[in-house]
């Protein structure tokens, strides 16, 4: 596998499940090693990178980011410890989770372990909150809005289409729909690159990426009219 990500640029990871695209946003965040080849950030080999100096340069958003016991504000503080608390509301107005905190008690709701007294969806905007405050560089989204609701998700993804053009943006994720506007979409399979281009250069090719889009599309649609 060979592939290159350019500073600033919107690239996406796409394929079935098992087809490598978790296993790369791993060696890119050190989660796990890389055996063979050269895996680098900014021209320098990921395994070069203090852990610390990682963390400044990327920031890996998972789809199940762990949420902790305490309040919104601690958790928020995670990421930017000295943030003033206009950016903590303004993280918050991003994921459009500001007025439930308002409704509640403010920056110091309360949050039980691993949020749950959650929803799904709210607790991903949340940990969405914390990743924009971080403000790295680079910015990996893992499945990032997998098993959240429509309404989170369209959120979510609002706020890394915020980022397009500032930061440079791995997108992995399950439904096309949510990589129709990248720079370049990878298309994986067996931990290979089968296709890349654009969707509509990929939709054009009428190769394994036209049709798993074109499949997810009409599911949708049919799912859509049962409603």
């Amino acid at each position: 596998m060979s592939l290159t990500i350019p500073q600033g640029s919107f690239v996406s990871l796409v394929g079935e499940s098992g087809c490598g695209k978790s296993t790369i946003a791993a060696v890119l965040s050190g989660a796990r090693t890389a055996t063979e080849g050269e895996v680098t950030l900014g021209g320098i080999p990921v395994s070069e990178w203090k852990q610390a100096d990682r963390l400044r340069l990327l920031t890996l958003v998972p789809h199940n980011a762990a949420i902790f016991k305490g309040t919104v504000e601690a958790n928020l503080r995670m990421a930017r410890p000295d943030a003033a608390e206009a950016e903590l509301w303004a993280a918050l107005e991003q994921v459009n989770l500001a007025d439930f905190c308002r409704s509640q008690s403010g920056l110091a709701t309360a949050l039980h372990e691993g949020g749950s007294n959650l929803s799904g969806g709210q607790r991903q905007r949340l940990a969405m909150a914390r990743a924009l405050l971080h403000d790295t560089p680079i910015y990996l989204f893992d499945e990032a809005t997998s098993n959240v609701d429509a309404e989170s998700e369209n959120d979510i993804m609002q706020a890394i289409h915020s980022l397009a053009g500032k930061k440079t943006i791995i997108l992995i994720s399950h439904r096309l729909a949510n990589v129709v506007h990248s720079d370049c979409i990878y298309a994986m399979s067996n931990g290979r690159v089968i296709e890349q281009g654009t969707h509509a250069e990929l939709l054009a090719k009428q190769g394994a990426y036209s049709r798993l889009y074109l499949a997810q599309r009409q599911l949708e649609t049919l799912e859509e009219e049962d409603a």
